[in-house]
């Protein structure tokens, strides 16, 4: 039999291992044997003090057992005992019960018990055939040790598995073995102690393990317990405090009391029947009585009833029983009035005899809340769980290559000064930066910044939008004068004007700043505090330079969307003035950031430090301030081309090195450009556009499988108000139908400039994205952001089911401009889908882990749309999951590089982006609940 897994049975074949008070107890064919539970055998003196005429069997100590004088007493009084019985079979049986014990005795002590009894009485007849009966039980015993393969857990600190070869004297070396020689894995049980050497180890204990292992013979101490000890048997049964466990029935097994009452027996197929009206299992008590209500009952652990079947067999609850749910219905009382409800699985109302539901206008119980957590928790897991898309291209090349589309949020457009200057893997690009070196809306075709196309370190790169030169900003550029005057010059027309100077000659504002440039200034105490500093919702109150000298500045009071009014301050100390990259040029990209983090997960993943025989590169063809359209192939400006020119460059470079090439994604992020799109106009020529993108990339790398397509959907203030949402939905709609399309976030939780983000933004939005591009294309896993699945409305109350990646859904301050805020619907809105006209909400409420609750001031005449982040919330909202991920890039600060003071965040300074997901905008109509 096997070592691992064995199961003590009774004669019958039964397993005894769930009888009660059977845990020290099992059988053999024998008083001692080989036994599986606790070590312990048959106490010698027990046996012999009871005379043996009633097979009794009580256990102790397998160690007392087996010592020296116990076995030699228990031997000699086992033969004394056989030599005076009765010549009567009731006496004979007794005696080979005794003969028996010394059987087993000898399957675990081998030879040496064998020995013992050979000496017993040469007259005693009955004993001597209890000898013979001895060996032969041993040689049974070491056939079937023999047979045995146990698990090396069995044996402390061994990993592995073991082969069981049987027993081992180690006084005679029988079967002898020879230090260094035998096969890995060989497993003995001593069963005579001894001082035999092997391998250096003299001392062998009883039950000790020779192992071995490594080319020497091990002596694991005492690891032939679990291997010897695996069945006990008594002869006719065991009695335990006066209750007998007995298999010699017509039953497998049976316990009977002290008076031989059967009180449970177990047949052969495992049935189990009870004298007694009750079975405890667990905390369920099982209850058949049949003077009461119920012919059976089920009750819990304090004696209430749950349910049960009366006597012509229906199915009851008790009085005051709340529900029955009965598979795919649940049925359920109802005090509002009286009645009945019957649900479905998903919490909806088939049958109501109170009218209570058909009356309702409104509210949803906190019981339907729940029921329609769990569903929606359980339908999001289920997504979460499944499988990933595999059949589209992975970064398997030499060199794999994403190609960023769309237009300015995806190119870094005022996102200055750039932060991601040195590359961190062995991320490139063709050239000196992805973008090229013209990437306006003209005819110029797509050529590496600098000139030469060959690989370089993927880094972010500060560009002038005029010209396209590269920027050579200063690192850092700060004037702390040790006072500073503010007078406000009067001006007949435009915008107010300012004018700062200072009486401290170590100042030179010449020195850095020039006419034309942009400026901020930080450390202004009260009003002017308000007025004269950068910063505010939408980032405004910077200073545009007029007029220069070394301790005079005179600008215009200039802002992202209105100019501002100075306020006079004299003797003014601890103020600073910096430079403001406002200006519209471009800096950090966000695909750089997502590339680097995509990619230091990959390697981790992989478990390498890194792998110059499979690098990354990423190339942009995006385009500042364009149209679907404009983008796509066929325009009257052959924008598109780019895409295919920057991959013949790349498949070009990566031939000269001798290596493979291809495109494994598309990245895009568009739509601000269509303000007066619908959604039948937008759909198709999204799908469009990426059917020929895939196709360049197929025919230019010669590649077989479509690349992934990695969509942000607009957001935040560029997102259009045509229609409702109707370029964002389609954007949307478009993934949730497209095969290895996802959504890894969407933009408007990134700090930014209003309709364009920071440089920390930037990186911000590359974090989310490389995290979820890693679970998609790296792991292989599916995806699906945190969307609004479904809106039901009754009266004026909406509920929505979420799906939430990693739950529960949670609010949280998300910025608009340079400000953190929290919306009073939380970012959600309604409109009538007849009239389209907005509805008003009273109150927006988080109600569960997916759920959300929205009541409406009035009761809406027809079915609604429910929207999130639309135009009238700035494109944003207030709903994250909860996932604890952070970003690799660290949020940087630095006074005086050009950006503006407001983003001095000291609890942000060092430390990773926070990476839980938003809620993507959309919008879905309600249904009828």
């Amino acid at each position: 039999m096997s070592g691992t897994n064995s199961t003590a049975t009774t004669q019958s074949g039964a397993p005894i291992s769930s009888l009660p008070e059977a845990q020290d107890v099992a059988a053999t064919d024998g008083v001692l044997g080989v036994f599986s539970g606790k070590a312990q055998i048959a106490k010698p003196a027990d046996i012999v003090n009871a005379g043996m005429p009633t097979d009794v069997v009580r256990t102790t100590d397998l160690n007392e057992a087996l010592s020296g004088s116990a076995l030699n007493q228990y031997v000699a009084q086992a033969a004394t005992h056989a030599a005076a019985s009765d010549a009567s079979a009731d006496r004979s049986e007794t005696a080979a019960g005794a003969s028996a014990a010394s059987s087993a005795l000898a399957a675990q002590t081998g030879a040496q018990v064998a020995t013992i009894a050979a000496g017993v009485n040469a007259d005693a007849d009955r004993a001597q055939n209890g000898a013979d009966s001895a060996q032969a039980t041993a040689a049974g015993a070491g056939a079937i040790l023999a047979q045995n393969t146990a698990l090396a857990s069995m044996v402390a600190n061994n990993p592995v598995q073991f082969t069981n070869k049987g027993s081992w004297d180690a006084s005679k070396n029988s079967p002898a073995l020879t230090s260094g020689t035998g096969a890995e894995g060989d497993f003995y049980s001593v069963t005579v102690p001894g001082e035999t050497s092997l391998d250096g180890v003299t001392d062998w204990e009883l039950l000790d393990g020779a192992w071995f292992h490594n080319g020497v013979w091990n002596n694991l101490k005492k690891a032939g317990y679990p291997t010897i000890a695996q069945r006990f048997q008594g002869l006719l049964g065991v009695i335990a405090e006066g209750v007998t466990l007995n298999s010699r029935t017509s039953g497998a097994f049976t316990i009977k009391d002290a008076l031989g009452y059967i009180l449970t027996a177990i047949d052969g197929l495992g049935n189990i029947s009870t004298a007694g009206k009750q079975l405890l299992l667990g905390s369920t008590l099982l209850d058949c009585n049949a003077k009461g209500q119920f012919l059976f009952g089920m009750r819990d652990a304090m004696g209430n009833l749950a349910w049960g079947v009366r006597a012509d067999g229906s199915p009851a609850f008790p009085i005051g029983a709340a529900r029955a749910d009965l598979g795919p219905i649940s049925v359920a009382s109802n005090d509002n009035p009286n009645g009945v409800i019957v649900k479905d699985k998903n919490g909806f109302v088939l049958l109501d005899t109170s009218g209570y539901y058909a009356i309702k206008t409104g509210d949803f119980t906190a019981e339907e809340i729940a029921e329609r957590d769990r569903m929606q928790l359980a339908r999001s897991a289920a997504t979460m769980a499944g499988p990933g898309d595999m059949l589209r291209a992975r970064p398997v090349w030499g060199i794999s290559i994403s190609i960023a589309t769309g237009q300015s949020e995806m190119m870094g457009y005022v996102s200055l000064p750039a932060l991601s200057l040195t590359q961190p893997y062995d991320n490139i690009t063709f050239g000196e930066d992805p973008r090229g070196f013209d990437f306006g809306i003209d005819s110029a075709a797509w050529t590496p910044r600098g000139g030469d196309p060959s690989p370089k370190p993927l880094v972010a790169v500060n560009v002038d939008q005029t010209t396209y030169e590269t920027l050579d900003l200063p690192a850092s550029l700060v004037y702390k004068p040790a006072t500073v005057d503010v007078a406000v010059p009067t001006v007949t027309s435009g915008d107010p004007q300012i004018q700062i100077t200072t009486t401290d000659t170590s100042i030179d504002f010449t020195t850095g700043f020039s006419v034309g440039q942009t400026i901020q200034c930080a450390g202004f105490t009260g009003t002017a505090a308000v007025n004269n500093e950068t910063g505010g919702e939408w980032y405004t109150h910077y200073i545009t330079i007029t007029a220069l000298s070394a301790q005079s500045i005179t600008g215009t009071c200039d802002g992202v969307w209105y100019s501002w009014t100075p306020v006079a301050v004299a003797g003014a100390t601890g103020v600073s003035i910096a430079p403001l990259r406002i200006t519209k040029d471009f800096g950090e990209q966000q695909s750089i950031a997502a590339l680097n983090f995509y990619r230091g997960m990959q390697l981790a993943f992989r478990g390498l430090p890194a792998d110059a025989s499979r690098r990354l590169a990423l190339l942009s063809c995006c385009v500042s301030g364009t149209t679907i359209e404009q983008l796509s192939k066929g325009y009257s400006i052959p924008l598109f081309d780019r895409i295919s020119q920057s991959f013949t460059i790349a498949k070009s470079q990566c031939d000269g090195l001798n290596t493979t090439s291809g495109c494994f994604l598309i990245e895009f992020c568009q739509g601000g450009s269509n303000t007066d799109t619908d959604y039948a106009t937008y759909y198709p020529l999204l799908a469009q556009y990426f059917a020929d993108v895939i196709a360049e990339a197929k025919e230019k790398f010669g590649q077989t499988k479509d690349p992934f397509i990695e969509i942000v959907p607009i957001s935040g203030m560029n997102l259009p108000s045509t229609g409702i949402m109707d370029v964002c939905r389609a954007q949307v709609d478009y993934v949730l139908a497209t095969p290895g399309a996802y959504i890894p976030t969407v933009g408007y939780p990134a700090i930014d400039y209003g309709p364009h983000y920071s440089s920390n933004g930037e990186r911000y939005v590359g974090a989310m994205r490389a995290k979820v591009r890693h679970r998609v294309i790296t792991q292989g896993l599916a995806w699906k952001p945190l969307i609004m699945e479904q809106a039901t409305l009754r009266g004026r109350t909406v509920m929505l089911d979420c799906h939430v990646p990693y739950p529960p859904i949670r609010s949280l301050k998300v910025w608009r401009g340079q400000e953190p805020v929290l919306y009073d619907t939380l970012g959600f809105a309604a409109y009538d889908t007849v009239t389209n006209a907005k509805l008003g909400i009273a109150s927006v409420s988080i109600v569960g882990e997916t759920q959300i609750e929205i009541v409406l001031s009035q009761e809406p005449t027809n079915p609604i749309w429910v929207t999130y982040g639309d135009s009238s919330c700035d494109g944003s909202g207030n709903i994250f999951d909860s996932d604890p991920a952070v970003s690799s890039d660290l949020y940087e600060w630095v006074e005086g590089n050009g950006a503006p003071y407001s983003e001095n965040i000291a609890d942000y300074i060092g430390k990773p982006y926070q990476l839980c997901n938003p809620m993507i905008n959309y919008a879905i109509q309600s249904v009828k609940g």
